[in-house]
């Protein structure tokens, strides 16, 4: 078994704009799948992330930080599952059932290694 980061990513600005039983909803669904993902061994961990980050980069200068570089795009880090599946093509078609697909969000499946 080989293992996965599942990123979704999203502009969090209609989340962040829904009514507070439409996020639990949502969670909810996450919650759920996280739960059939545990019970099947598959899961590993997993998380919705805060949108309060800081880039660092390099710069001429040395170091740039750049606070909150990604909110309100597509590009916006809104969670991730750790995942275990035989290989690439197993953890994508794990990944077609992720919650956040149906609330519009992509999910990137990244295989851990080199």
């Amino acid at each position: 078994m080989s293992e996965f980061m599942l990123l979704m990513r999203g502009a969090q600005t209609g989340f962040l704009a829904m009514s507070e039983a439409e996020q639990k909803e949502i969670i909810n669904q996450h919650m759920n799948w996280a739960k059939e993902l545990a019970e099947k061994g598959i899961l590993i961990n997993g998380a919705g992330l805060s949108n309060e980050t800081v880039l660092l980069a390099p710069s001429d200068n040395g170091i740039k930080q750049t606070k909150q570089p990604f909110v309100g795009t597509d590009n916006e880090l809104s969670g991730f599952y750790l995942i275990k599946a035989e290989n690439l093509q197993k953890a994508i078609e794990i990944a077609h059932n992720c919650p956040a697909l149906r609330q519009g969000e992509s999910v990137e499946v990244v295989p851990f290694g080199h």
